[in-house]
């Protein structure tokens, strides 16, 4: 319903009548509706494109808005109206028409009677369209005219409003500052520890291999001894 609402304010913008130019098709007293719109999900489907209103045969129908007639006889056994109101289009059936093609008619001019017979309904009833090209619409949002409410929202009272917060005092940063020091302290004297010892084991390993490399006792040294005879 939303939806088509909307549609239909936005139909109007661009130039059909406007709400106030909209009346029933009956009546007064508004007619009582006896089946709603209930569009198909795909355009061939089966569905109601319309509303039928209760009404008795012979019954005055009226122009339910300003327009030109753009139809007005029989169709398959039954008689038609319709009128052109610019962008959109109504339709009254089964009426026997009293208004010829092409007249112009304002919103409550008479454009027939409603056909004695069960041409639609299992009682006497007129059905009446709307439709704007080939999209069809619900003809009860001309007339109904949906009033919504918009929550009450209440100002947030001063007491309910956040605190400040506070800055903090030059204890607290005082505080922070010596934990920072101290944390920086402790990394770098750690980090330092970590330094020592991986230059100690280097030594070390350094020594040992040294170490290794001198020749036991009693084994010759055959590139040295070559060295010394080529000396002069």
């Amino acid at each position: 319903m939303t939806v088509f609402s909307l549609l239909l304010t936005c139909m109007i913008a661009i130039g059909s009548p406007g709400l106030d130019a909209w009346r029933w098709p009956l009546g007064p007293p508004a007619p009582r509706v006896v089946r709603g719109f209930s569009p198909p999900a795909v355009p061939w489907g089966a569905g109601h494109r319309g509303v039928d209103l209760a009404a008795r045969p012979g019954q005055t129908v009226y122009a339910a808005g300003p327009g030109r007639v753009a139809y007005a006889d029989d169709l398959a056994g039954r008689g038609v109206v319709a009128i052109d109101h610019g962008a959109l289009r109504t339709t009254y059936l089964p009426v026997r028409p009293s208004v010829h093609v092409g007249r112009r008619v304002t919103s409550g001019t008479r454009i027939g009677v409603l056909q004695r017979g069960t041409f639609h309904c299992p009682m006497a009833c007129l059905h009446w369209g709307l439709r704007r090209g080939a999209l069809y619409l619900n003809p009860l949002n001309l007339v109904q005219h949906q009033v919504r409410l918009l929550p009450l929202w209440q100002r947030p009272s001063r007491a309910a409003a956040p605190r400040a917060v506070d800055p903090p005092s030059p204890q607290s940063r005082m505080a922070l500052r010596s934990a920072a020091t101290a944390t920086g302290g402790a990394l770098t004297g750690m980090a330092l520890s970590f330094a020592l010892v991986f230059a100690w084991h280097r030594t070390r390993i350094r020594f040992r291999l040294h170490r290794r490399r001198r020749q036991p006792p009693g084994v010759i040294n055959l590139s040295q001894e070559r060295r010394l005879r080529r000396t002069p």
